[in-house]
C-alpha cells in the first residue's frame, strides 16, 4: 500500500511538471521577456547557441503585425506565445512548444522534422515560403533527425525554444528575429505550414 501511495505521489508530481507549460501559456503579459539579437557571434556548436547578446530584456510583448494575413485562430496563438516566452522547460520541445501555443497538450509527432514531412506529404507545406502568415508553423532543417519548429507572431519575429539558452538543457522560449535559426544554427529554413494536428 506504501509503494502504491508513493507510486501515486510521483506520478501526481510527474504529471504537474509536463502540464504547467501549458498553464503558463494562459498567464497575463507582465512578465513575457523579448531576446535581444543584435551582435550575435556564432557557435561552433550549432545546437549549442552562444550567449553573448542574448540575454533577456524586459519588453511589453504586445501582439506584434503582419501585413501577410494571419491563419485562423493565430490572435489567439500569438496571445498564448507571447504569454510563454521567458518561460523554461522545452528543452529539444521545439514541436510541443508550438502545439501548446496552439492550445494543444502535444504535437502527435516524434520529431518537427516528421512533422514537416507530414505536411508536406498532405500537400499542406508551404516549401521555401519566407513569407508565412502569422501564426504559421516554420520549420527548419538542422543537420541531425529532429529538424525545428517554431511559431511566426509577424513582424519578421517566431517564438521558438533553446535558442537563447546560456544554460545547456535550460529549453528557455524566446521572441527573436526569424532569421536567427539560420544564423545561429546554421539551420537550412524549408517553408511553413498551417498548424494541423491530428484529432486523436
Amino acid at each position: 500500500m506504501i509503494v502504491k501511495v508513493a507510486l501515486a505521489s510521483v506520478l501526481l508530481l510527474a504529471s504537474t511538471a509536463l502540464i504547467a507549460p501549458i498553464a503558463l501559456a494562459a498567464r497575463d503579459t507582465e512578465g513575457c521577456v523579448e531576446t535581444t539579437t543584435t551582435d550575435t557571434p556564432s557557435s561552433p556548436n550549432p545546437r549549442q547557441p552562444a550567449s553573448a547578446g542574448l540575454a533577456p530584456a524586459p519588453t511589453e510583448c504586445q501582439t506584434p503585425s503582419d501585413a501577410g494575413g494571419a491563419l485562423a485562430g493565430a490572435d489567439q496563438a500569438v496571445a498564448r506565445a507571447m504569454n510563454l516566452v521567458g518561460s523554461h522547460g522545452y528543452y529539444q520541445l521545439c514541436a510541443r512548444l508550438a502545439a501548446n501555443i496552439w492550445g494543444r497538450p502535444r504535437a502527435g509527432y516524434f520529431s518537427a522534422a516528421e512533422q514537416w514531412r507530414q505536411v508536406v506529404a498532405t500537400n499542406n507545406a508551404h516549401p521555401g515560403d519566407r513569407l508565412p502568415p502569422t501564426g504559421a508553423l516554420v520549420f527548419w532543417d538542422t543537420g541531425g533527425p529532429y529538424g525545428h519548429v517554431a511559431v511566426y507572431v509577424g513582424d519578421d519575429r517566431i517564438v521558438s525554444n533553446d535558442i537563447g539558452d546560456t544554460i545547456p538543457g535550460e529549453g528557455g522560449v524566446y521572441l527573436v528575429d526569424f532569421a536567427l535559426i539560420e544564423s545561429q544554427w546554421g539551420a537550412t529554413y524549408l517553408g511553413w505550414a498551417p498548424p494541423i494536428y491530428s484529432t486523436t
